[in-house]
């Protein structure tokens, strides 16, 4: 069947879908080195084109990216130079992430079809917690960086000599009662914190802020923040590759 490829080559796994025009049919989610989980994948759906971001430069991604280029008749790597639905307002474009770019134009394009008057925040919570916005005419403004939950669990335990090693799955009340709590609440109350401050200083410079989490921590995190304001999308970077890829095709056809 027709249909282009995604493949977000991340820092921890990669994440790959397939779509039909702009309608997501299938994904999957695998560790670098298992290429074989790709190879069936894309043996099933039989995709013509694709579009490949990649933040992870090791033989295990060249491999994908070969398997990729072997498969599909077109492949078009993502950069910053790659023509795209918004504007880069970034003052160092070549460094901005191409997930970033993905995840960016993902939540950009679907602010659209909801309301086109929004300027848009979004919340990618990976192995760093990015934090990107977009205005509402499509540029993207820019953003912050900081360390993911899972980071900020390790960095505790690596670089302290005593503090054990404890994930969010638990007990968090507002004041720890052991050492294992403490940690978590410390973490997560804090992330929660994090975001919730940041959305409410955006929000005085852009009241009419749509706000988007995603990534793999995503889901959990926008349960925990309980706001139904904020929009968790499982597939933004996904719909923003797949955006860019329609883009470039489009503009082609002129």
């Amino acid at each position: 069947m027709k249909g282009n490829l995604t493949i977000d080559n991340g820092n921890t796994s990669v994440k790959v879908a397939f779509f039909i025009g702009t309608q997501v049919v299938a994904s999957n989610r695998f560790v670098r080195r298992d290429v074989r989980l790709l190879e069936r994948f894309i043996s099933t759906y039989k995709p013509e084109t694709a579009i490949v971001c990649s933040t992870a430069s090791t033989a295990a991604s060249q491999r994908i990216e070969q398997l990729v280029e072997q498969r599909c008749r077109r492949v078009l790597h993502l950069t910053h130079e790659t023509p795209m639905p918004i504007r880069l307002g970034y003052r160092t474009p070549q460094t901005l992430g191409r997930d970033r770019i993905a995840t960016a134009v993902g939540a950009w394009t679907t602010a659209r079809r909801l309301d086109s008057a929004s300027d848009v925040l979004v919340i990618d919570a990976g192995t760093a917690i990015t934090y990107d916005l977009i205005n509402s005419s499509g540029c993207f403004v820019g953003g912050n960086i900081a360390p993911g939950l899972t980071l900020r669990f390790k960095s505790l335990h690596e670089h302290t000599g005593q503090l054990p090693l404890v994930d969010a799955n638990g007990d968090t009340p507002v004041v720890g009662y052991d050492t294992a709590t403490a940690i978590r609440s410390g973490v997560l109350l804090g992330l929660l914190g994090e975001i919730k401050s940041y959305i409410a200083d955006l929000k005085l410079s852009h009241p009419n802020l749509m706000v988007f989490i995603t990534g793999g921590d995503g889901r959990l995190l926008h349960s925990l923040l309980g706001n139904e304001e904020i929009i968790y999308y499982e597939h933004l970077a996904a719909e923003g590759l797949n955006r860019i890829q329609l883009y470039n095709q489009a503009n082609e056809n002129q």
